[in-house]
């Protein structure tokens, strides 16, 4: 009797356990469903493209940024979700500013190579309103795959996503890549079309906008505080005749000392009257000794554009949306005669960078003519982004600009007797800004 009391014991014991073991599959089971389970978010627009995309929503999914965050010439966002210890799906979306030099096919076979992986399936197809060229790659090393999208816009930017999926589970990776390939929408309407359209514009006045008067502008540059620690001096001239041969000759020069450190530029630029060849010589460092670091920005016909500094060269193609730096308040000007209520572009920046930026009227109507006094909010890219405010006179000229990035402070428009009763050091370097003259034999080849 006893044994048979033991043996009907371990049956309900054995019976128990295999009913947890149930409970824990169906529990496990509904816990995958649900995560794998997924919806697509509303539409997040990329800030100034015209782009809406979507991500994966839902519980589990955690975006690694709020929105769109942008660094070395990209918008970015991504967004994942951990499956279990050793299962994680992750989402990308990546928006670049600039014309990318290597095909699909090359892209997806550098993505498997950082991978230790290989391109096991590759093709195209049409997934919402485009058509994207795409890949499937797998790692050799670690259950991974990933998969890779990608399509050039109808502005000729491009935008890929990449949907990758580690460990073991349901395999999610596909149909979430599927899914959010075809949320895609443009918006053919917007600040990159208006951009171009803005710099068409500008390039085609600025012969008869030039021969009408040089500019020449002067300007304190103050701290937050009031105290000023600096100037900058800038002039653009064009010959009188402004026909197709004429030229753009721009000189600038930059000081400024805050309590920390001390920053000089000088900078050269000469070009054809269109701005579609170009070069730039920037001069970095104490102006006033030999210690300077010299970058050379040049744009040939072929529309490549160079930056060499010290020992290392870099080429991009430009676009059409891309002005140096130096016609910023000119192009600024132009936006607030414009119908244009925001507009991007990149701007080249006298270090060799090229930085996406966004125009938008701050309380200014539209209109051709220029008020007294009218303004526009700046928004400059970059490792930190730089929020301007600018004013304007009637006649296109830069008053004043209140600037905030990782330094806050504010340039206003002033006189040369000025900057050198504050900075008589600079004299013979401001003298050099003035005395430069075009000589046509210089022109760009």
């Amino acid at each position: 009797m006893a044994n048979n009391e033991k043996l009907r014991q371990l049956g309900l014991d054995k019976a128990a356990f295999l009913g947890l073991l149930v409970l824990g599959l169906i529990w496990a089971e509904f816990i995958t469903f649900s995560r794998s389970d997924f919806k697509l978010s509303e539409p997040l627009a990329i800030k100034g493209t015209g782009i809406e995309v979507s991500i994966p929503s839902g519980d589990g999914w955690k975006r690694l940024s709020n929105n769109f965050k942008y660094e070395d010439n990209e918008f970015n966002l991504v967004c994942q979700m951990q499956i279990g210890n050793d299962s994680l799906i992750l989402a990308q979306w990546r928006y670049f500013t600039l014309p990318l030099e290597k095909t699909p096919s090359e892209r997806f076979k550098i993505k498997a190579n950082s991978l230790s992986g290989s391109v096991k399936s590759e093709g195209s197809g049409k997934f919402g309103d485009f058509t994207f060229d795409y890949a499937k790659v797998v790692s050799e090393k670690t259950p991974a795959v990933l998969f890779c999208g990608t399509t050039v816009l109808p502005d000729g930017r491009t935008i890929t996503l990449e949907v990758a999926q580690r460990g073991q589970g349901v395999d999610l990776a596909e149909k979430i890549f599927k899914s959010l390939l075809a949320s895609v929408k443009y918006h053919p309407d917007n600040p990159v079309v208006n951009g171009a359209e803005l710099l068409k514009k500008l390039k085609a006045s600025l012969p008869a906008m030039l021969s009408r008067q040089g500019y020449q502008n002067y300007y304190r540059i103050k701290d937050a505080h009031g105290t000023i620690v600096g100037f900058t001096t800038d002039t653009i001239i064009s010959p009188a005749d402004s026909n197709a041969d004429s030229a753009v000759f721009a000189a600038g020069l930059l000081f400024v000392s805050p309590a920390f450190s001390a920053f000089a530029e000088q900078s050269l630029f000469y070009s054809d009257i269109s701005i579609s060849r170009f070069d730039w010589t920037i001069k970095h460092g104490n102006l006033l000794t030999n210690r300077q670091q010299p970058t050379q920005i040049s744009l040939d016909g072929s529309k490549v554009l160079t930056v060499q500094k010290q020992n290392t060269v870099e080429k991009v193609h430009s676009t059409d949306t891309m002005i140096p730096d130096i016609f910023l308040d000119l192009t600024v000007a132009e936006f607030l005669k414009s119908d244009f209520d925001t507009v991007m572009l990149e701007v080249i920046l006298s270090d060799g960078k090229i930085a996406p930026v966004i125009f938008s009227r701050i309380n200014s109507p539209e209109t051709s003519v220029l008020p007294a006094e009218s303004a526009a909010g700046v928004e400059l890219f970059g490792s930190n982004t730089v929020y301007q405010k600018m004013y304007f006179d009637g006649e296109g000229k830069l008053l004043s600009a209140d600037i905030q990035g990782s330094l806050s402070y504010r340039i206003e428009r002033t006189t040369k007797t000025a900057i050198l009763a504050d900075f008589p050091q600079w004299l013979e370097k401001i003298q050099q800004i003035e005395q430069y003259q075009l000589k046509k034999n210089s022109r760009p080849k």
